[in-house]
Formats: structure tokens, sequence, C-alpha cells
């Protein structure tokens, strides 16, 4: 099933259970906190970037969402901003 932006359906569960997953402490609690703010109104090409980013390395997604490295995709400068804002 595809959005009209032919942007693949996203399972919501899955992206909960991914961002619960890290090795890290901070990016479980980023995340939960983030989750519970956004998560609802986020769109298909949103969630489509949030899969992206909590696939990456838990050392490389911290240093992206904590501002010690500049995040350089575009489709995730929106998620990572409103991260980055807590």
């Amino acid at each position: 099933m595809e959005d009209e932006g032919n942007t693949p359906t996203i399972n919501r569960g899955r992206l909960r259970w991914l961002a619960s997953r890290h090795a890290l402490l901070e990016l479980d609690i980023l995340f939960d906190r983030f989750l519970d703010a956004h998560f609802d109104r986020l769109n298909q090409s949103e969630l489509s970037a949030l899969q992206e980013l909590l696939l990456l390395e838990d050392h490389d997604l911290w240093a992206i969402v904590s501002g010690r490295k500049e995040c350089t995709e575009v489709r995730w400068k929106e998620l990572v901003k409103l991260l980055r804002a807590g």
C-alpha cells in the first residue's frame, strides 16, 4: 500500500519497536519523548525518514541528534530539528 506520493506505507509499530532498541539509554529516552510528542502527526515521508534514522548505528545517530555531527541528509533535517528541540 502506498500514499499519493508513492512512498511505501511504514509500519508504525515496527518504528516504535526500533525506537526503543538502542544500546544508548540517551537515545531510548530521546525517542520515547519524541514519539509521545510527534509520532501521530508524522506523514509517510517523515515516517520513512525516521525509519532511515533509526537504522543508523547508535553512535552515529547520537552524534547527529546531539549536534556533534552535522545532518547532511536533507530528508532527515526536519526530524533532527524536532529531536534536538526535545
